[in-house]
């Protein structure tokens, strides 16, 4: 496990080194409004570094399928008095429109890391008061200061995954090793109507790219062109494009093969919690022409109804035995390096058998860029999607 995460700091150092610079971190005021103004009575009484007069009784979490363990809501609820109330999303685009237009009434979203870009540029995200996040020491500081928010002027690390394959070794019990178990259709139509691709406008044209032999950010238009048509042969013999429940439907047997999230392979292998149960039967594989690999995190929208809350919350999200809690729940790679020795045996075998970057897969995991011209992917699904 030391090894593993060892080489994913040294891959995001590498590969962050070559993308472009930080965007501006987002003006506001401290908390985005008055609405956390205490609530109960006109003198506050503290707890700690927590004044619990200013707690609102409920937060908004906008967040991915299955990417929270619903013990640690029910624990901050019993501990401060706070409902959490999740709504879901499938991808970063879905949910930046949600919020674009204002007033959506979350306070925190859970954006990827060029989604985090998008949202400084927007002016989306308020301004972190690192003063109420205490925890913050427990974070690898070798994940801090990326690309996509130099300073962490409004995102906190939340977990980390890869994207790749997972599928059922009863269904192949050679092994899947390359991307033409998805694209090349005289394969796929052995297990046509069984197989999934992400409902995702950057990963699932990156796949087909990186099986092109190109750079998932790839934006040539002949090369584009190229990746379009590829998924267009490939799209009558999908069972569907999605991002909500590859883990359920891999671990019940619906699907053999997916486009999958390195947690939602996890998910489908061990179960989750009183949800599924899960089918030792799948594995999880970077294909040898590459990958992806990301971090998502975790926002207070500059709109924020109960921003002194939100920022309690995530301090409570970063306790080293919440945060391994909720890795060890959602199969995903925690950035809190204080959690890593709290995870169980099992969750860290599978970290070094691939579901975490390691030394034989480090080279071939690619991160995702945002910038003016890979607006050609929003083209290109656009057309994907609607022939």
């Amino acid at each position: 496990m030391k090894k593993a995460i060892h080489w994913l700091a040294l891959g995001l150092l590498l590969a962050l080194a070559a993308c472009g610079g930080a965007p501006a971190a987002s003006p506001g005021n401290e908390y985005g409004g008055a609405t956390d103004a205490p609530a109960g009575g006109e003198t506050a009484a503290t707890d700690g570094e927590v004044d619990r007069s200013r707690l609102s009784g409920e937060l908004y979490f906008y967040n991915w399928s299955d990417y929270v363990d619903p013990a640690i809501l029910e624990q901050f609820q019993e501990e401060y008095g706070v409902e959490v109330i999740v709504d879901t999303y499938d991808s970063n685009e879905d949910m930046l429109a949600k919020v674009r237009a204002g007033n959506s009434g979350y306070d925190i979203v859970v954006p990827s890391d060029y989604a985090v870009q998008t949202m400084a540029i927007e002016d989306l995200g308020l301004p972190l008061d690192k003063s109420m996040l205490t925890n913050w020491t427990h974070l690898d500081p070798e994940l801090l200061g990326q690309y996509f928010d130099e300073e962490n002027a409004i995102s906190v690390p939340y977990l980390l995954g890869l994207t790749g394959i997972a599928y059922n070794t009863e269904a192949f019990p050679e092994g899947v090793d390359s991307w033409a178990a998805m694209f090349d259709t005289a394969q796929v139509a052995n297990y046509q109507g069984k197989l999934s691709m992400l409902e995702d406008e950057r990963e699932t044209p990156g796949a087909a790219l990186k099986y092109l032999g190109k750079s998932l950010n790839e934006t040539d238009p002949a090369a584009l062109e190229e990746a379009q048509a590829l998924l267009i042969a490939q799209k009558p013999l999908l069972a569907a494009y999605n991002s909500a429940d590859v883990n359920r439907k891999l671990a019940s047997g619906e699907y053999v093969i997916a486009h999958a999230w390195s947690g939602t392979a996890m998910q489908a292998r061990n179960g989750l919690g009183d949800e599924f149960s899960g089918n030792p039967a799948i594995t999880f594989v970077i294909p040898k022409e590459g990958g992806t690999i990301w971090m998502d995190n975790l926002v207070i929208l500059k709109d924020s109804p109960n921003a002194y809350t939100a920022h309690v919350f995530i301090n409570f999200l970063l306790r080293p035995e919440i945060a391994a809690q909720n890795a060890e729940y959602v199969g995903y790679i925690t950035p809190n390096q204080d959690a890593v020795p709290l995870l169980s045996q099992e969750v860290r075998d599978l970290y070094d058998a691939g579901y975490a970057p390691t030394d034989e897969n480090i080279d071939r995991l690619e991160w995702i860029v945002r910038d003016e011209s890979t607006s050609a992917f929003t083209d290109l699904w656009t057309v994907v999607k609607g022939d």
